[in-house]
């Protein structure tokens, strides 16, 4: 006997400053150049909220254009994990875990420390009641901020303080994240994969909102599957650029992309399955598969690695980024 079954592809649902100078043993008006601080913040606070209300904006205008900007707008607003998310948002025509409406409350909660570059900001705010992680990152002097990364927060969760504002947090943009975010970064990849391990990694926490609901849908989608056919779910790294933020009692804060990819297998009673994601069904260009699906995803995880202790997760983003059937 053969069946058909739906299924809707369910996705997750955050000036410089300068040192006083000395006048000494200034002579007939001559006295010591002024210095550079490099253990301050590298632009005031007042700054850094212009820099994030103007970046968040433009992100806003080009969310409101749709399918209508173009990559040139998308790489003017976006960069990093962001710009991937951006870029596959417009490919699948999936809006589902973005919306276009202005943030609210915007607050800074770290600044990059020194004068080298690349700098960034860490900010957050609240956009629909849902409270956002938003990272920008200006790679030189002359390149402008853009919104590096832009993660809603799990519910319930929170993030470990940085240092004052206005004296900087070390902070590292690189397509290398240092060992101890990395490994914790592969351990929750493999602790959230469906089927479970028998045993979950030991270096990260998965008692956040997000990966317990990663967790119980993947179980669900096998449930309601039921004989019919069988389903995965994987994450992986990304060798692209993330962004990290030291701690104020030490540890870091790290932006890092991710793909997850979710696979459906037919067995023999499955006739067809049905796709009632209108996003899946247009990157699809088909409304119905036979034998299997796989779907990507690209993700921007918001990951804590403190001094001593698990891991652990405190936002994620979603988007939808491509999918084969046959």
């Amino acid at each position: 006997m053969t069946r058909r079954t739906p299924f809707v592809a369910g996705l997750v649902a955050l000036p410089v400053l300068l040192g006083g100078c000395g006048v000494g043993e200034a002579v007939v008006g001559i006295h010591d150049a002024p210095a550079e601080r490099s253990d301050g913040a590298s632009v005031t606070e007042e700054t850094a909220r212009d820099v994030a209300s103007r970046v968040l904006d433009l992100a806003t205008d080009h969310r409101k254009a749709g399918d209508k900007a173009t990559a040139a707008d998308r790489t003017e607003a976006f960069s990093g994990p962001a710009l991937r998310e951006a870029s596959a948002a417009a490919a699948s025509k999936d809006d589902s875990g973005r919306s276009a409406q202005a943030p609210k409350d915007l607050e800074i909660l770290g600044i990059s420390r020194g004068h080298d570059w690349p700098r960034a900001i860490l900010a957050t705010s609240q956009v629909k009641g849902i409270q956002y992680l938003h990272v920008l990152v200006a790679q030189e002097a002359d390149q402008p901020y853009s919104l590096f990364a832009d993660v809603p927060m799990a519910a319930g969760s929170s993030v470990p303080a940085l240092a004052p504002v206005d004296e900087g947090s070390p902070v590292t943009v690189s397509e290398d994240p240092d060992e101890e975010v990395a490994t914790a970064a592969t351990a929750w990849a493999k602790g959230v994969t469906y089927p479970a391990p028998t045993k979950e990694p030991a270096a990260v926490s998965f008692e956040d909102a997000f990966s317990t609901a990663l967790q119980k849908n993947a179980e669900a989608k096998d449930e309601d599957l039921d004989d019919l056919a069988t389903y995965r779910q994987r994450q992986s790294t990304v060798d692209a650029a993330s962004v990290s933020f030291d701690l104020a009692d030490g540890g870091q804060l790290t932006f890092l992309p991710m793909t997850r990819t979710d696979t459906i297998t037919a067995g023999g009673k499955l006739k067809e399955l049905t796709i009632e994601d209108e996003a899946l069904e247009h990157v699809l260009d088909a409304s119905s598969v036979e034998e299997a699906l796989s779907i990507k995803h690209a993700e921007t995880l918001a990951l804590v690695t403190p001094e001593s202790g698990k891991a652990k997760v405190v936002g994620v983003s979603d988007v939808l980024r491509s999918a084969k059937g046959s």
